[in-house]
């Protein structure tokens, strides 16, 4: 790489010598940014020097003052989101250029890690991972792909794991103008791949400002080296984990038990088994009973803490059972909280504690942290999908309509996605239509909720036959129906008392339905029964 030639403050004219250093720069580097704005300040002095170096930290527009470098100069522009204080990044999907060409979750893991890594400056707005994987082996140019994130720079690159070492190849592009920026390439011993992952993060990051803030937690996984066939399976059952289907829960749990079999020491390992476990568990997939469902996602979640407390995911981990199994509310908010303050990219936490504030009838704190979902995760369908249950909790039915409706467009073949979509229609009286939506899909993908809801729908448009044989159905399968699901169903079908019977073992079994008693429309008919106020008692709701 060439040295960099640097003016002095003593020049004559310093908007010459500066003009002069950015010609000499883009000859030598072959790549450069013009600066939208001009220059403002003329050096005078040492005195003067330190005070445009102090605040040009403070505006997140140029290096340090008090980290001098020979690195290449800062590369951002005069953008909205620089004068904002945060420069926006999309990391799009590495490609995997491995022998093996079943390796696109190693590349998709490599992705995902340097998202996780940039997020952690502070100063830097991040593009989640679910949304830059919609680009995925697409050709659309940067400037459009940077056009419909919304971000100044984007990073592209390669991914080659073969014999024990891996090869990252990484650049750093102006979404405006295509203008390739910088690139490296960094080739490790696999066992070093942690740390590889924060070397290539934090050389980017100071090759995007460096006045940008490096992150202030080191966490133990950075530092340590891995067995390459851990860090393998663990790659393979996150991948599996972040398809949200039931086949793919299925898949993430041998992997990842089988990963602390071989390493009872790596944390991203159990955060990912919390996260799995208590998935497995809500009723729209309908794996495992919430009570065994709790139980193996609160050991997970706290062995990941224990080796980890400065994880990310395994804050959001723990945040999850809070929410969903413990009701522990005020534990919830601290956990998203912190998970948040560690990775404020991380779209999972977000996700998770947007729907937290829209359950707790913090309505307006939760459309505030919706809308920086959005900005952050634009093109997911869970991120929608959650975008519309605010909506809907919100009884704003229309927009929770359109929410998921888009939702639906990003993933088409979601069962969850449809499930949801059903509350809001069944809200405007469209019943047709949720009998249309749910009856098309497979009846080996149906879970209980789904059934509950098709019945809820066929007995408000007035077939009864229809809706009794599909509580027949439920009630007599071995093993029942889960209680939580069942709800619905009774509540639809006008049956009180068996509505809170269902309710009263969905409590005791811990259903993940009892966190939204307190805002969800469908509970409404129940609401002026002096039973409703003693179930929200029992889950620490009233």
């Amino acid at each position: 790489m060439s040295e960099e030639t640097n003016t002095t403050p003593q020049e004559a004219d310093p908007e010459k010598a500066s003009k002069k250093k950015r010609k000499k720069q883009q000859k030598a580097r072959g790549v450069w940014i013009s600066f939208g704005g001009r220059i403002v300040a003329q050096v005078v002095g040492a005195a003067a020097t330190i005070f445009l170096g102090i605040l040009l930290v403070q505006k997140g527009y140029g290096p340090s003052a008090d980290k001098p470098t020979n690195d290449a100069p800062s590369v951002i522009r005069d953008t909205a989101s620089q004068k904002s204080g945060h420069i926006s990044v999309a990391v799009l999907p590495l490609d995997n250029f491995s022998p093996d060409p079943n390796k696109e979750y190693f590349a998709d893991g490599m992705t995902e890690a340097l998202i996780a890594g940039l997020a952690q400056f502070d100063g830097l707005r991040v593009i989640s991972r679910t949304s830059v994987m919609q680009f995925k082996r697409q050709s659309k140019s940067i400037p459009e792909i940077a056009q419909q994130l919304a971000v100044d720079m984007v990073v592209e690159g390669s991914v080659i794991e073969a014999d024990d070492r891996v090869r990252v190849t990484a650049q750093l592009i102006d979404g405006k103008t295509d203008e390739h920026l910088w690139s490296e390439t960094f080739d490790r011993p696999l066992r070093n791949i942690l740390t590889l992952q924060s070397e290539i993060a934090t050389t980017i990051a100071k090759k995007i400002n460096t006045a940008l803030i490096p992150p202030t937690n080191t966490t133990q996984t950075e530092q340590k080296t891995v067995d390459p066939k851990v860090y393998d399976l663990y790659l393979k059952g996150r991948h599996a984990w972040s398809m949200r289907t039931r086949k793919g829960l299925e898949q993430a749990v041998p992997e990842l038990e089988a990963v602390v079999k071989l390493d009872p020491n790596f944390a991203p390992a159990y955060a990912a088994l919390g996260d799995t476990y208590s998935h497995m568990g809500f009723s729209a997939f309908g794996m495992l009973s919430p009570n065994d469902a709790f139980t193996k996602a609160t050991a997970s979640a706290q062995r990941a803490l224990q080796l980890d407390d400065n994880s990310s995911e395994a804050h959001t981990a723990l945040g999850l059972i809070q929410m969903r199994y413990a009701w522990d509310w005020p534990g919830a908010n601290r956990s998203f909280t912190r998970a948040l303050q560690l990775n404020p990219s991380y779209e999972t936490a977000r996700q998770w504690y947007a729907l937290y504030l829209a359950e707790q009838g913090r309505d307006s704190e939760a459309q505030t942290e919706a809308n920086r979902l959005l900005e952050l995760d634009p093109l997911s369908s869970t991120t929608h999908r959650i975008v519309g249950s605010i909506h809907y909790y919100g009884r704003r039915y229309d927009l929770s309509e359109q929410s998921l409706r888009r939702a639906v467009e990003l993933e088409p073949n979601s069962v969850a996605t449809q499930i949801v979509l059903s509350r809001p229609l069944i809200s405007l009286g469209k019943f047709a239509e949720v009998i249309d939506i749910l009856e098309r899909v497979p009846q080996n993908d149906r879970p209980d909720e789904l059934i509950c809801m098709l019945g809820y729908a066929y007995a408000q448009r007035g077939n009864r036959r229809r809706a009794d044989e599909l509580r027949r159905q439920l009630e007599n399968r071995r093993p029942p129906a889960a209680p939580g699901s069942l709800v619905r169903l009774y509540i639809g079908l006008g049956d009180t008392n068996a509505a809170f019977n269902a309710l009263d073992a969905a409590i005791r079994d811990r259903s993940d339905v009892v966190s939204v008693l307190k805002v969800s429309p469908l509970f409404d008919d129940l609401r002026r029964d002096r039973r409703f106020g003693e179930a929200l008692r029992k889950a620490n709701l009233s």
